[in-house]
């Protein structure tokens, strides 16, 4: 264990049960359980792990609130470290990141969704680099990326999940195949082909036909208690990517039948640790065999099993992450050197930053959170002046009674339809185009 401190910034509780999530459900749903995934592991390698759930206070305290108190706790505790699970929660600002590297600490973000669009590495993780001393990304599509702009990056396998003991002589099988996620991409479209072919799947998530958010027990069971699990790995336009739902299900002892993603193999002996497929069809052929194999599937989680809770739990990947960045730090006696010299952050950034203050800004003011929606809704409009939206609702919230406002938003909202009908006839004229760029560069001097 290393006598060092370690401040980790993750959620931990999943909010989308919360008041707000009605307005922003994205951003309060926390898909895994991170005090079993990054603070109980973090513990086993430092003696001293402070656990900071930022989403949480960001709904307590505010935004502005909370990033003082990040500091405030940086200056308290003198962190060695800081990690930062980013996911797709904003939040905690640029400022606060170089305020935390002058008091001395290493800042190292894990930034597990490099290969999807508006989350992944062009359009999001690479304008963190002047603020972060180490990137650690599942994408190896990522590394060279990084590392083209002289940052430092650690390649690790995702987010994988804690070991469970199996009794294997006894073991339940309550369904036949399941699925546990989200409804997107092409996944319902696997599940109907597998229901036109009368192949029973029970799906399991709050947008599938139950309707229920399923917890981090539940889902731990449903892994355990099916004799096949699904996974399906698209995560944008044709991009593929290596699922934590593969190492989740087979250190819980199930049985998974995964999309294929390359690389996979790496981790899993294919066909005796996990089974892969490329198409509906194989997917449906192999859900046959190995229901009509129950020896052999057996065979194979155990096997996943076996492989699994020896060398992919979330110890074995912050062990290897920190002691790379302990062996970078011994060698290089410095940190992040950067060659990423972008003065500004991008149009397209700044607006997708302002919009997400705008969102927490306008659930903040329909919930009458009086304290935090001003600030919230000032942030955004300091990314993008030109966001008229944020604007406006600045606007209703100071200038209108609680009891008006729904009124207002209802009409905004209409009169926001027929402006975006409007905008997209009147932005293939040129004169409007030249119009909105001038704007633009005014604004943000791009």
């Amino acid at each position: 264990m290393t006598n060092e401190t370690v401040l980790l910034l993750t959620p931990v509780e999943n909010y989308s049960e919360h008041r707000l999530a009605k307005h922003i459900y994205d951003y309060l749903l926390v898909p895994v359980r991170f005090d079993k995934y990054f603070y109980e592991p973090l513990q086993q390698i430092f003696s001293r792990v402070v656990l900071y759930d930022y989403l949480k206070r960001m709904m307590e305290i505010g935004v502005v609130g909370m990033n003082q108190e990040i500091i405030e706790l940086v200056i308290k505790e003198h962190p060695k470290y800081v990690v930062w699970n980013t996911m797709y929660w904003h939040g905690i600002r640029e400022s606060t990141f170089e305020l935390m590297r002058k008091e001395g600490s290493v800042i190292a973000g894990w930034f597990l969704d490099d290969e999807v669009g508006t989350a992944g590495f062009s359009n999001y993780s690479k304008w963190w680099i002047p603020y972060i001393d180490y990137f650690v990304t599942n994408a190896m599509t990522a590394v060279p990326k990084y590392r083209a702009l002289n940052a430092k990056v650690i390649h690790t396998i995702p987010n994988t999940g804690i070991a469970f003991d199996r009794d294997w002589s006894t073991v339940e099988e309550k369904y036949e195949v399941s699925f546990v996620g989200r409804k997107y991409y092409d996944r319902e479209q696997h599940i109907d082909e597998l229901r036109k072919r009368n192949i029973r799947v029970d799906v399991f998530g709050r947008e599938w036909e139950q309707g229920k958010h399923i917890s981090y027990e539940e889902m731990i069971s449903i892994f355990k208690t099916s004799k096949i699990n699904l996974n399906f790995s698209k995560v944008w336009g044709d991009q593929k990517q290596i699922k934590g739902r593969v190492f989740e299900v087979c250190l819980a002892g199930g049985f998974i039948l995964t999309e294929y993603v390359p690389g996979i193999e790496n981790y899993f002996e294919v066909d005796k640790e996990i089974v892969c497929f490329h198409s509906s069809e194989e997917m449906i052929d192999k859900i046959i065999y190995y229901l009509n194999h129950d020896a052999e599937r057996r065979a194979i989680a155990r096997a996943g099993w076996k492989r699994a809770t020896s060398e992919h739990t979330c110890y074995h990947m912050f062990s290897k992450v920190f002691n790379e960045i302990e062996r970078d730090i011994a060698t290089q006696g410095k940190k992040n050197g950067s060659l990423f010299q972008e003065p500004k952050m991008p149009i397209q950034m700044r607006k997708n930053f302002s919009n997400y203050y705008l969102n927490w800004g306008m659930a903040l003011l329909k919930e009458n959170y009086t304290d935090f929606w001003k600030d919230t809704l000032a942030l955004s409009i300091s990314y993008n002046p030109s966001n008229v939206r944020a604007r406006i609702y600045y606007y209703i919230g100071n200038f209108f009674p609680s009891f008006m406002r729904s009124f207002l938003f209802g009409l905004f909202n209409v009169l926001g339809k027929l402006y975006k009908i409007a905008y997209s006839m009147l932005r293939s004229i040129p004169f409007i185009v030249k119009i909105k760029q001038g704007l633009e560069k005014k604004f943000f001097r791009a």
